[in-house]
């Protein structure tokens, strides 16, 4: 079988499939214009989420070169492993050493993400960060997330939103952003096209979506292409994970028929 279309820079997983047909991801046609990260696929962020920190949004690890150790598929699995090896003072901002593995598994049922962080370094450090993929959907407008209720939540724009109260988020034609608390298993469902998201490591989601507005103000986005994706994230923001010298960190997103 072969599910993944991937690059070296970032170790980015551009497209995965799951069985013969569902695919996953949304990439943006207009990618290959721009340098950096693609709009699209299944981006590394490390060791900072977005812009809570100091550093550049979303961290260094996926506008960085990994190294593919392994790619190999027969009938019923595919494999892919890429690792990058960040040495001590390497990155200005972060004087720190690590080994970042991504592992993904592709088989009939289900299709597994593994991120591991290994403090290689004399020192303690922590870091944010998580998995962005960008889910795709038939139609924004008509996709609702379950599994979120009762969770608290925080949204950049509705700072008074506290709690997800409702049983099925829906998405708005403007710009979503909410980070949702806990939660270790969400459903995505979009007309007859339901898939199961289940984390470990990871202990929160974000769920995000440029909208209407935003996508115009996306260069590597074509204007109406905001309805055929919908980012949820599994993350670790609020609570930063600390490493001390040894210590490894590992965080998983598996994704299957519901």
């Amino acid at each position: 079988m072969k599910s993944f279309t991937h690059r070296q820079l970032g170790a980015q997983i551009l497209r995965a499939r799951l069985g013969d047909a569902v695919e996953l991801f949304y990439c943006s046609p207009l990618a290959d214009r721009f340098q950096g990260p693609a709009r699209g696929g299944l981006p590394v962020l490390f060791p900072q989420f977005a812009e809570y920190g100091r550093l550049v949004k979303h961290g260094f690890a996926r506008d960085m070169d990994w190294t593919l150790l392994e790619h190999g598929a027969n009938a019923s699995c595919e494999r892919l492993h890429y690792v990058l090896e960040v040495a001590q003072g390497e990155y200005p901002g972060w004087p720190h050493a690590a080994r970042l593995e991504l592992k993904a598994q592709a088989t009939a049922d289900a299709v597994e993400f593994t991120l591991t962080v290994l403090n290689t370094g004399p020192n303690e450090f922590s870091f944010t960060g998580g998995l962005h993929p960008y889910f795709a959907v038939d139609d924004l407008l008509a996709t609702r997330v379950l599994g979120l209720q009762g969770l608290k939540a925080s949204d950049r724009y509705r700072p008074e939103f506290k709690r997800q109260d409702e049983p099925a988020l829906s998405l708005p034609d403007s710009i979503f952003e909410r980070l949702y608390d806990g939660g270790s298993e969400v459903e995505l469902v979009c007309g007859q096209k339901r898939l199961r998201l289940s984390a470990s490591g990871f202990d929160q989601w974000m769920v995000w979506s440029p909208g209407r507005d935003g996508a115009q103000a996306l260069k590597d986005l074509p204007d109406e292409d905001w309805r055929q994706f919908l980012c949820v994230e599994p993350v670790i923001v609020s609570r930063p994970v600390r490493l001390a010298p040894g210590e490894k960190f590992t965080g998983r997103l598996r994704v299957g028929l519901a």
